[in-house]
């Protein structure tokens, strides 16, 4: 019926189609040695390391500020369950694409987008 073949053979990663090579290993150690930290360091071990750090670079005590938005950027990501899940399954990239959908949100915030962050709709109330 088909001409003598799968029809889909053609399609990659079907039945002996084109295979995609070896995948690239994750790089999800930078955040964790920005903060000085292992992979196992609890949240307090972690905002413990930040708040040091922060400190030391903080570009208003004479630090260097491109270190503190590094410092910054991996504290916001493993201070995150979510994110550091995120991240340490897929890595920086992962977490890149997580964030453009909505870090990883569920049907709360299709709602919220929907109407306004909850009330129904409603804009935000007076005083």
């Amino acid at each position: 019926m088909f001409g003598g073949g799968f029809p889909f053979e053609a399609f990659e990663g079907m039945h002996g189609g084109p295979q995609r090579g070896p995948k690239k290993p994750i790089e999800n150690k930078r955040y964790y040695e920005i903060l000085g930290v292992d992979k196992n360091a609890t949240f307090d071990v972690i905002k413990k390391a930040y708040r040091k750090l922060a400190l030391k670079e903080h570009p208003d005590k004479g630090g260097d500020p491109d270190k503190f938005k590094e410092i910054t950027m991996a504290y916001d990501c493993l201070s995150d369950k979510d994110k550091r899940e995120l991240y340490d399954t897929h890595g920086e990239e992962g977490l890149k694409a997580g964030a453009g959908r909505g870090g990883g949100g569920g049907h709360g915030d299709i709602f919220s987008q929907m109407f306004g962050g909850g009330g129904g709709g409603r804009g935000p109330q007076g005083p």
